[in-house]
């Protein structure tokens, strides 16, 4: 087959260029860049274009049926016909009538998939309209064959025809010398000298010029005897004839050259392709890496948020502690011999003096410690919001990377949902609703004095401590004794109203910090849970992008190696950088 190895080069550079194109469609590439992709693989099916010419009767076109071993092109066809012929393929058989001297041919044969032929008229019969569009098909023409007759090889048409061609198009024809099988091999030499000299004298060129039968050759491609095929082909000439066809048209002409044009341009848009692919591949990995480091940063605040609960906690302890004290002190100075025994005798307006004083002052310091402690944890948290947005903007910020223009575009956008959430959070109103919503009753509960100490608490404190320690042991002893009695009884119960006082104090001030640290530490764990929350879609989209991206990343891979064959095929076009490098 004429031109095997360029056929096949071309093949296997049609299939990477569609490969090429359904990557492009994948990755939405720009509609520019597909349509550029398109132009490539359209002019890579431009079929050769031969144009053939000379005398009638002279064989040409028995020449062009056995040249490609099918019967496309009528023999004999009478000079009355007087028109060019252009044959092309076709689904379906017809003939179009261009103009009075020129009609095209359409054809099923596979053949014309890679060959147009321009059937010229006689040399000897052409009319100045058939010159003139003779000539416009040979500067499109991949190869002119003009075809000479060993029957009559003088015809001077054939040589004024060439004449008048310019000389750049001489460069593309070649001389055949039909029907050898007419003649001895002498007298073939003989005529073969003649129009070797003809042709310097004539066009001031030495054009390629074969000897060839194209009865021979006809009857070789259609011999299954692969030896007798062979055989009949060299006898034939036309093995030396198609070698060279191949040799100057298909292989080292500009339809090579062309070949490599295309691959190189190829090479172009994959290589871009294959950065995009590969960058977004790589973002998709490091994206959670980032996230990691982020969420490595978030665990060392949540450590950090809860040693500070943790010294907010001692603080309130050691705060109670010290209102305990003081209320101690207080209960020391009040009861008093006179003051215990009112108390012992049911004399109860020391205990509301006790409750109201007691709780007033226990309600002041609390509320204004736990108010300061909560007023720290949430400075906390919000510079917490801050150094993430800060850490987000470096982390994650665009270093033109030759990403894929929708992938992109999502990950832009949601990096900025995220960076605005992050942004809102540290505004005030945003940022109180959040702390309401992650202490939820907490923060009003540690806000409201009461909670802690009051509702309940001193006046409950001391009631029980009063009644444990006099009311219940005290009015039967005191009936059956005198006045020094009374006293030594009144300082012990004295000193059981402060101890059982202590004792209910302490109870209740490890009560109360249990509560504390209960509701804070889950206030504070919600709230790093809430905020860990805000990344994860950045998460979801690197996973739900890696399935996404996964096929595109193996068509690259593909069509790394198959344009790396193309381009040794072919020959001068630069090997593609290898897919991921």
């Amino acid at each position: 087959m004429l031109g095997e190895s360029f056929f096949q080069a071309r093949a296997d550079l049609g299939t990477a260029l569609f490969s090429l194109s359904t990557l492009a469609h994948d990755l939405r590439a720009p509609q520019e860049t597909i349509r550029t992709l398109n132009e490539l693989g359209t002019s890579l099916r431009e079929p050769f274009l031969f144009v053939v010419a000379g005398e009638v009767k002279a064989g040409k076109s028995s020449l062009l049926n056995a040249l490609f071993g099918r019967e496309f092109c009528r023999v004999d066809v009478l000079p009355a016909t007087d028109k060019i012929y252009v044959f092309k393929h076709a689904d379906a058989e017809r003939d179009v009538h261009v103009s009075p001297q020129l009609t095209e041919c359409h054809r099923t044969s596979p053949v014309l998939r890679d060959f147009n032929i321009v059937d010229t008229p006689g040399t000897n019969t052409i009319v100045p309209e058939h010159e003139e569009i003779t000539r416009q098909f040979l500067p499109l023409a991949d190869l002119c064959l003009c075809v000479f007759s060993t029957a009559n090889p003088w015809g001077a048409s054939a040589w004024q025809f060439l004449q008048h061609l310019h000389k750049k198009w001489l460069k593309k024809v070649v001389f055949v010398l039909q029907q050898r099988d007419l003649r001895s091999a002498a007298e073939v030499e003989t005529v073969l000298a003649h129009m070797r000299q003809t042709m310097l004298q004539k066009i001031g060129e030495s054009c390629p010029i074969f000897a060839v039968s194209a009865k021979q050759a006809w009857e070789a491609k259609h011999t299954e005897d692969a030896d007798a095929r062979a055989r009949l082909l060299h006898e034939s000439g036309f093995d030396a004839l198609e070698n060279h066809i191949a040799s100057s048209v298909t292989d080292g002409s500009a339809r090579a050259e062309k070949l490599g044009s295309v691959c190189r341009s190829a090479q172009v848009i994959f290589s871009d392709f294959n950065r995009q692919t590969t960058s977004a591949a790589a973002t998709l990995e490091t994206d959670p890496l980032k996230l990691r480091e982020l969420r490595a940063v978030l665990d060392e605040r949540r450590e950090q948020s809860m040693r500070q609960v943790g010294g907010m906690l001692w603080t309130i302890a050691q705060a109670s502690e010290r209102t305990q004290e003081q209320g101690e002190e207080l209960l020391r100075e009040k009861l008093t011999f006179a003051g215990t025994v009112k108390l012992m005798f049911g004399k109860r307006g020391l205990e509301k003096f006790f409750q109201t004083e007691l709780e007033n002052r226990q309600r002041e310091t609390m509320t204004k410690i736990l108010r300061e402690s909560l007023e720290l944890i949430e400075a906390d948290m919000r510079s917490v919001w801050k150094q993430l947005h800060e850490l987000m903007k470096h982390s994650f910020a665009s270093h033109e990377l030759p990403l894929l223009p929708d992938f992109a575009q999502q990950r832009t956008e949601l990096l900025n949902k995220i960076d605005l959430a992050l942004i809102e959070r540290t505004q005030g109103a945003e940022f109180q609703r959040q702390m309401q919503r992650v202490f939820a009753d907490t923060a009003s509960w540690l806000r409201l004095p009461a909670g802690v100490f009051a509702a309940g608490g001193i006046g409950a404190v001391l009631a029980g401590a009063l009644t444990k320690a006099t009311l219940l042991d005290i009015t039967g002893t005191i009936a059956g004794v005198g006045a020094l009695a009374g006293t030594v009884v009144a300082l012990a119960k004295r000193r059981k109203i402060l101890a059982e006082y202590r004792r209910q104090m302490n109870e209740k001030r490890e009560a109360m910090v249990r509560a504390i640290e209960d509701h804070l530490r889950h206030a504070v764990t919600r709230f790093y849970l809430e905020l860990e929350q805000v990344f994860q879609p950045i998460e979801a989209f690197a996973e739900a992008q890696k399935k996404i991206l996964e096929p595109s990343l193996a068509a690259v891979r593909d069509l790394d190696g198959k344009l790396a064959r193309c381009a040794a095929t072919i020959g001068g076009a630069k090997t593609p950088t290898a897919a991921g490098a």
